[in-house]
């Protein structure tokens, strides 16, 4: 996972990233099946501040 910044608080912080099911079913389906990866991605939170966000 890529190492982004909080827009609230400006500390490094993981990245959100795909559902396990996704990456499977992607995998498994493929091509149809990268529509699942289409799908919302996890969304990315701060370990300091809490603050969350799609990123």
């Amino acid at each position: 996972m890529a190492v982004v910044s909080c827009p609230e608080c400006k500390k490094p912080t993981q990245s959100g990233g795909y559902e396990s099911w996704q990456i499977i079913v992607a995998i498994c389906f493929f091509p149809i099946g990268l529509l699942a990866l289409l799908m919302s991605k996890k969304p990315t939170s701060c370990n300091s501040c809490g603050f969350i966000w799609q990123g």
